[in-house]
């Protein structure tokens, strides 16, 4: 029979509470940039660059200047699994339980450490930066809506069911996994799952009712006119097909999409109109006239007025 004192089982426990942390941190900068998750932003791409993660994190590790309420210029994927404390996010602390996602964008303040207390957490810190390292400022709700390519609005409180956590736990530890490898395509791997984790962010943590502001009977009649914008189309037709009364209909697509509903057939016309004019050798009235415009002299002030260009200058630019 093998006796093991109480000290040997606090030090056996501390071991095995230390092997069971996995962590990756960017200790040299990468020569290339995969485009796994990219996004363009002011006509830059902006690359991810992960520069910690961590799975089942049960105490402060790091600067210590991340013991308090700070700021940085990385975005911070936070799931908690077990235990309990508090976080901060914009100076107000709340309960860090199992289950709660949180996430941190860059100029945000928040603290996930001086009271974590039992609460133990996996994460993954990045940042979105140009070949040239700038940064990018943007929101978490607007890195998604550029990602996704359609308008995300996370809710304020995220709590993921088991399977969820269970996935994110996987994503995290598969991230950190490529970014410990010697393979050549590590990168890659370890940007196509943080990508996996937006996926799942915009299907499954996006606050719908704010998200999905548009009248669905609105978001039919942009599609009708994307794909009629040829036919002569009024006001009163566009209302009454949404079933909608004429000023009403007017203001909501207007809020919706920034645009008058005509104003938005007129620019379909032109963009339509410059597709032809650089991929055929078709002549301006021609033009005009499958686009759906019958006057070829208000065709050429309306393309004047939208491009800053007549149609056969903007042909000449190549």
């Amino acid at each position: 029979m093998v006796f093991v004192t109480t000290t040997k089982l606090t030090k056996i426990a501390f071991y095995c509470i230390i092997m069971t942390m996995h962590r990756y941190i960017r200790i040299k900068k990468q020569d290339y940039y995969p485009q796994t998750a990219a996004i363009f932003h002011n006509s830059e791409p902006y690359f991810p660059i992960i520069w910690h993660t961590a799975t089942d994190q049960d105490k402060p590790i790091g600067s210590k200047s991340t013991f308090s309420e700070h700021i940085h210029d990385y975005y911070h994927i936070v799931i908690y699994s077990k235990g309990n404390g508090f976080y901060s996010r914009d100076g107000i602390f709340e309960a860090a339980e199992p289950g709660h996602c949180v996430l941190t964008h860059p100029g945000q303040k928040h603290d996930f450490a001086s009271r974590m207390k039992s609460a133990v957490y996996s994460e993954i810190t990045f940042s979105y930066q140009t070949p040239a390292e700038k940064n990018s400022k943007l929101t978490f709700n607007e890195l998604l809506s550029k990602f996704a390519g359609t308008e995300c609005c996370l809710k304020k409180t995220i709590i993921l069911p088991r399977e969820s956590q269970n996935t994110f736990h996987k994503y995290i530890t598969q991230t950190t996994d490529y970014l410990n490898s010697t393979h050549p395509r590590a990168l890659y791997y370890a940007c196509w799952t943080l990508e996996h984790i937006f996926n799942y962010l915009i299907d499954n943590c996006c606050d719908q009712e704010q998200t999905s502001i548009v009248d669905d009977r609105i978001t039919q009649i942009q599609i009708w006119i994307e794909q009629n914008y040829i036919d002569n189309l009024s006001m009163d037709d566009l209302a009454k097909k949404a079933g909608l009364s004429k000023g009403y209909f007017f203001r909501a697509f207007k809020k919706a999409f920034g645009i008058a509903p005509l104003s938005y057939q007129q620019q379909l016309r032109i963009e339509a109109a410059k597709t032809l004019l650089k991929t055929t050798s078709l002549r301006c009235n021609e033009i005009a006239y499958r686009v759906g415009f019958n006057d070829v002299y208000f065709f050429h002030r309306i393309f004047k007025k939208l491009v800053g260009l007549t149609p056969n200058q903007y042909r000449k630019t190549g």
